[in-house]
């Protein structure tokens, strides 16, 4: 592990920790605190300083759940912080907020998953190369996207259109991201075959993540798998 990775982890680890105590101190915390009150309410030293019982309380309360958040949850939170993201390879029809049309494109999407428990903002997709394609077509910028905590959200990369006869099925297979004006536009379209792509999510303040993944189009489908 870098020293840069170790200071970034423990940044995030004493930012877990006084987001948890903070929280937790006004809710399990103050019922811990609540509990050990009813404790001390036989005992004679406590009952000759009634004032001191809530705060006592409060401050075992607070002491208890420090401990909680230092030894269980603020570390497994920091590393998620490192590595917040699940990722699926998913193909097909995927379900988006807009309507299926009559010859909707089939997709090939990374399935993201924000397992940390803060928001991810400004994260990058790009696909970095794929065999048999020009190389002054990568890293090819796809999308830059945000993720709740425990939020899913597919990011399609590649796009494939099949139709019932008369009509003909695609001869690209086009890759995701933003077009322009220009000469070609922006536009990358890759002859309809089988393609080894590598993909790279781009996090602030964590780890990149690198997916290599096939694409293929088997019987009229849009297929891939994560290799």
């Amino acid at each position: 592990m870098s020293e840069r990775r170790i200071k970034t982890y423990f940044r995030h680890l004493r930012q877990a920790l006084i987001a948890g105590v903070v929280s937790s101190a006004f809710g399990w915390g103050a019922v811990i605190g609540a509990s050990f009150l009813v404790f001390l309410g036989p005992l004679k030293m406590i009952q000759n300083h009634e004032w001191l019982q809530p705060l006592i309380a409060a401050a075992f309360a607070m002491l208890f759940v420090f401990a909680i958040h230092l030894i269980f949850i603020a570390p497994w939170r920091a590393f998620f912080m490192l590595r917040p993201f699940s990722v699926k390879v998913a193909a097909g029809f995927i379900e988006t907020q807009y309507p299926m049309g009559r010859f909707e494109p089939q997709k090939v999407a990374l399935v993201v998953t924000n397992r940390s428990y803060r928001p991810r903002s400004n994260c990058v997709l790009h696909i970095m190369s794929a065999n048999g394609c020009e190389e002054n077509c990568f890293p090819r910028f796809i999308e830059e996207f945000s993720v709740q905590p425990g939020e899913t959200k597919p990011l399609t990369f590649m796009t494939w259109t099949s139709r019932h006869e008369p009509y003909e099925n695609d001869k690209t297979i086009v890759l995701s991201g933003p077009v322009g004006w220009g000469w070609g536009g922006n536009f990358v379209a890759l002859p309809c075959g089988s393609y080894d792509l590598v993909l790279r999510i781009g996090i602030p303040e964590g780890d990149p993540i690198v997916i290599l993944c096939r694409v293929w189009i088997e019987l009229g489908f849009l297929k891939a798998v994560r290799i």
